[in-house]
């Protein structure tokens, strides 16, 4: 009762001075109340009446902060604290009151420095603070305060590896806000590890970060080296590691090999060739030895006897269309009768059947060889119809083209008086003249016989030798 009488003194004679005026002024009865409030551990009430009274008096907000340091209690006036160009406070005061905060509050040190602007305190001198007072139990929101002060240093390298530390994404969104593609190249790790989608968002974009860079980079790390290289690929199939990437497709990821292959031609196919036969990759190492020409002998023998693949055998001779190929396989396929037929059913077209049939030994037991030869029959029989009828077929196309074209020429041609002679240069029509005796042309062109008779003797066009349209045809 007796502090409540007292509280409300203090405040009825601040209203009357305020009112009627006195000797004692308003501030100084504030101060002594702030000091009674202080003294009642009322230290809320003190910080608010302070930023009640004090407005923008740099002088006395230090004096009064002081007494809050005494008591230990510069978190319960660090909300009420100015920190406008109006009315600063000497750097000291800003960072005794964070010290508090990372000494007893460690998330109130966190919160506070995302509010106060950065050039309130030496930055620098917190940073050294924070390492001095580093507590593993609150390792993490010291790791975001030492980011956050490291970004306002301008020392995005330091807060990028703080990010990266605990594990926050948000390091990609600094990244971007600050164009910070020139720091992350020896964070490249570290940053696939958090997030590589978005990791690779940024590495991929070579006006951003160099793939060189980041392929040196990731040199040692071959498993995040094909995830980077495999994308890369997507957007840039003609980038100059792709010797690199049959490794590790070759590695991490056979399936796609033998795509990306036959795909691109920007690799060095002998060293791919010694790669697929030291891992024994036989369906890649047809491919790039038929890929080589010479060395397809090699690859038709890979496939009938490391394989046995007898219909794929048949389909490599056929997109090479070799006759030694033809010959090796129908060489191979006796040796084995229960493939002849096979091969049968598939030279059709390509090579004379009486090749593989001339191979067959007397004796010899061949499955499935009438069902062949009576489907190879048919095929030939067919061909032969459908060779005769499209024989028939451009036959009667001639004759029909030839008849149109005779009739078109053996029609009437139109001469007109505006017509000259291409000889005399006067008209080919002339009242009561001999000149209108005129010979036509098939191409078009028209002169009097008399002039052409003069100058030309086999009845040629003289501007493009083309015959008339009849020879005796006069007008």
């Amino acid at each position: 009762l007796i502090y409540f009488n007292l509280y409300s003194k203090f405040e009825e004679a601040m209203e009357l001075i305020a009112t009627h005026g006195g000797s004692v002024s308003v501030l100084s009865v504030a101060r002594l109340y702030i000091n009674h409030l202080l003294t009642l551990k009322q230290y809320e009430d003190a910080a608010k009446l302070c930023l009640q009274m004090l407005g923008n008096n740099k002088i006395l907000w230090e004096e009064e902060v002081f007494k809050f340091v005494k008591c230990q209690q510069l978190r319960s006036v660090s909300a009420y604290l100015p920190t406008s160009d109006d009315c600063k406070l000497d750097a000291h005061v800003y960072e005794m009151v964070l010290y508090e905060f990372l000494k007893f509050d460690v998330n109130g040190f966190l919160n506070l420095i995302k509010e106060w602007p950065s050039h309130l305190y030496d930055g620098l001198a917190v940073i050294n603070a924070i390492h001095d007072n580093f507590r593993k139990q609150h390792a993490k929101q010291m790791l975001e305060s030492l980011a956050l002060f490291y970004s306002y240093q301008g020392d995005y390298e330091s807060a990028l590896r703080m990010y990266l530390k605990l594990q926050n994404k948000d390091v990609f969104k600094l990244i971007k806000r600050y164009q910070l593609y020139d720091v992350i190249s020896k964070l490249i790790i570290p940053l696939i590890q958090l997030d590589r989608e978005r990791a690779f968002e940024i590495l991929l974009d070579k006006d951003k970060i160099k793939s060189e860079l980041v392929v040196h980079q990731l040199e040692h790390s071959k498993e995040y080296l094909y995830w980077y290289l495999d994308s890369l690929i997507k957007v840039d199939s003609r980038n100059m590691f792709q010797n690199k990437l049959v490794s590790l497709y070759a590695k991490y990821d056979r399936k796609k090999l033998l795509p990306f292959l036959r795909r691109s031609k920007d690799y060095v196919i002998q060293d791919a060739l010694a790669i697929c036969k030291r891992e024994g990759f036989y369906p890649e190492m047809v491919y790039l030895l038929g890929c080589m020409g010479e060395e397809s002998a090699e690859a038709l023998n890979i496939i009938i006897h490391s394989m046995n693949d007898i219909e794929m055998a048949i389909d490599f001779c056929k997109e090479h269309d070799d006759n030694d190929l033809w010959n090796l396989l129908i060489n191979e396929s006796a040796k084995q009768p229960e493939t002849v037929s096979k091969v049968l059913d598939g030279i059709v077209d390509y090579v004379n059947p009486e090749v593989v049939v001339s191979r067959i030994r007397t004796g010899q037991i061949i499955p499935n060889l009438r069902k062949s030869l009576i489907k190879m029959l048919w095929h030939y029989s067919i061909q032969e119809e459908i060779s005769f009828a499209a024989q028939q077929i451009q036959l009667e196309d001639y004759f029909d083209t030839h008849s149109e074209v005779v009739a078109l020429q053996r029609r009437g041609q139109q001469v007109s008086c505006e017509q000259l002679c291409l000889l005399c240069y006067r008209p080919v029509l002339m009242k009561n003249s001999g000149f209108n005796c005129i010979i036509g042309f098939k191409c078009g062109h028209i002169y009097h016989e008399p002039c052409i008779e003069a100058v030309i003797s086999d009845r040629h066009c003289s501007e493009c030798r083309m015959r008339s349209v009849d020879p005796t045809e006069k007008e």
